[in-house]
Formats: structure tokens, sequence, C-alpha cells
């Protein structure tokens, strides 16, 4: 891999776990990261949808956490 193929491993199209602006386990933030908005937005709609599904949201959000790959810590320029 060269170094100008960064973008190529790194895209839009790859859901990872964003580590580094994570406050649980980085699921929301990556998920705020795919999309391109605020991951804030992200959190208080995974609260409010914890408030009303509690099972299921408590499900997946492990279930992502389980399975998304960390983004690579060089990816965060």
């Amino acid at each position: 891999m060269k170094f100008n193929d960064r973008d190529d491993v790194i895209s839009r199209n790859k859901l990872y776990r964003n580590t580094r602006k994570a406050r649980l386990m980085g699921v929301c933030a990556g998920l705020a990261d795919f999309y391109d908005t605020d991951r804030h937005l992200v959190r208080i709609l995974t609260i409010v949808s914890g408030f009303f599904f509690t099972t299921p949201t408590i499900c997946i959000y492990l279930i992502a956490a389980v399975i998304l790959p960390r983004r690579p810590g060089w990816s965060y320029l």
C-alpha cells in the first residue's frame, strides 16, 4: 500500500467505530462520521431510542460494538 492509497482504505463507504471521539464504544461517533452528521445528534437519537425500545437498542448497540472494526489510528489526520 502506497502512502497515497489511504483514501481508498478509509472511505465514507465503510463503517468504523470512532474511538477518538467515543463516549462508550465509539459506535455513535462512527455512525456520525459515516453519515456526515453531528455525533451529538446521533447520541441523542440513540438515548431517545433507548427510552422507547430499550432491549433492541442495547442489543443492536452491543452487536455493532463487537462487529464494527476500529478505525485505524493513522486515519485521524
